[in-house]
């Protein structure tokens, strides 16, 4: 058996013995079924009322206009009129001793160019700052159809929504569902696939940092070469992940198969919301990148623990690793708005974005085969050359002891 495979089969049962192992392993499918499960039940049985007072100092007696249209929108508020000469400190007490969420200023002038206030609780929610604009704008509307002769009512018959535009997410590939749940979709995928190599990752690089402090690392590198130890324990903790995130994917893709029938054993009906359907080459996709993204990043994570002599010291010089894999992140937001723009094919071949970037963009319909092929061959690639430089890195800092090495030092352990 070759030096690296029997530290990783040593790594790997180390690892899946353990209880916490198993612990974790079952707790994923759990939360699968409360994310499944929870909010359909949260959906069908609460009903959030939100009480709204309504100052109207505009003159026009807006609140019966405003009240109607609030209504005819689905937004489900109890809207109550208070006195134009309200203070608002009294107000501000109501909201604070919970008795209303907020109110509504509507001061004079706002026909022409004024703007309403809202405070409350609530005001993070952006659907009640977007609600309350719409009903306005309605009630204003009707108002200014008064002034210029245009019966009331008409105004009310035209204002009426007729129209509602419901959004599917369609490749052009035969298969729709919610937008809102291909988002989702991909958004949970992305994370998944991040804190997994995230945890691994550093996994690797505490694992090379306790057996260096312990000085246990000079006994094993008398028998096995320092490149091959660092490629077994990067092959352990891999297969450990790749072995927990492939039973993950299995029941998940399970789940979504039957989410009808698990709905129903706690009594719950459904939804309307369409999810989007999961095979098995959805799980092999989101399988090879992290499989992929896990040793390119857990090399250079090993190189690190190899270079420091503490945990403290390990926290900063990770810090390039943490921003790198903090930039995906930021970028989910351009991916999920056009999966087959021109900023989401590139970040989704950069083998620092693509291991968590490009499963979701696949699962948004916006990646083609050949660009996963493209983007697959990339990332082997710069795995091995994160593996060579990681190496060369791993055989010195392995056993140099007491001081952090200097940029200069490095550069000089590459090219030897």
């Amino acid at each position: 058996m070759p030096e690296w495979l029997v530290v990783a089969r040593r790594e790997f049962i180390e690892r899946v013995r353990t209880v916490w192992f198993v612990v974790v392993t079952v707790l994923g499918p759990l939360l699968m079924v409360g994310m499944l499960v929870v909010p359909a039940w949260l959906a069908v049985t609460t009903e959030e009322r939100v009480i709204i007072q309504v100052v109207d100092r505009s003159g026009r007696n807006l609140f019966p206009s405003l009240s109607a249209t609030a209504r005819l929108l689905d937004a489900k508020w109890d809207l109550q009129s208070v006195s134009p000469q309200a203070d608002e400190a009294m107000l501000l007490r109501r909201i604070r001793d919970e008795k209303i969420n907020g109110y509504l200023v509507i001061p004079e002038g706002v026909l022409t160019s004024g703007s309403a206030i809202y405070r409350g609780d609530n005001a993070t929610n952006f659907r009640v700052s977007v609600l309350l604009t719409q009903a306005l704008n309605g009630a204003a509307l009707q108002a200014r159809a008064v002034d210029a002769g245009i019966p009331s009512a008409s105004v009310a018959n035209l204002l009426q929504p007729v129209v509602k535009v419901i959004a599917r997410h369609d490749t052009g590939r035969g298969e729709t569902t919610s937008g809102e749940a291909s988002f989702l979709v991909g958004v949970v995928v992305f994370f998944l696939l991040y804190m997994a190599i995230l945890f691994y990752a550093v996994n690797v690089m505490r694992s090379v940092l306790l057996e260096k402090t312990s000085r246990v690392v000079e006994i094993v590198v008398s028998a096995i070469k320092p490149r091959s130890l660092m490629l077994g324990k990067v092959m352990g903790v891999g297969c450990v992940g790749l072995l927990q995130l492939a039973i993950w994917g299995s029941i998940a893709l399970l789940l979504v198969s039957f989410r009808a029938q698990i709905l129903g054993l706690f009594g719950i009906t459904g939804s309307s919301v369409t999810m989007p359907p999961l095979d098995a080459a959805d799980v092999v996709v989101i399988l090879a990148y992290f499989a992929l993204g896990y040793f390119f990043y857990a090399a250079m994570y090993a190189a690190v623990g190899a270079m420091v002599n503490s945990d403290q010291e390990a926290q900063q010089l990770q810090t390039p690793l943490m921003l790198l894999l903090i930039m995906p992140a930021l970028c989910i937001q351009l991916v999920a708005n056009a999966p087959r723009g021109g900023v989401a094919q590139a970040l989704t071949q950069i083998p620092f974005t693509s291991p968590m970037l490009m499963p979701m963009r696949y699962l948004l319909g916006g990646a083609t085969w050949l660009e996963i092929a493209v983007s697959l061959a990339i990332l082997l690639v710069s795995n091995a050359a994160a593996v060579i430089i990681a190496g060369r890195i791993y055989r010195v800092g392995i056993l140099l002891y007491g001081k952090r090495p200097s940029l200069r030092e490095v550069a000089r352990w590459l090219r030897h």
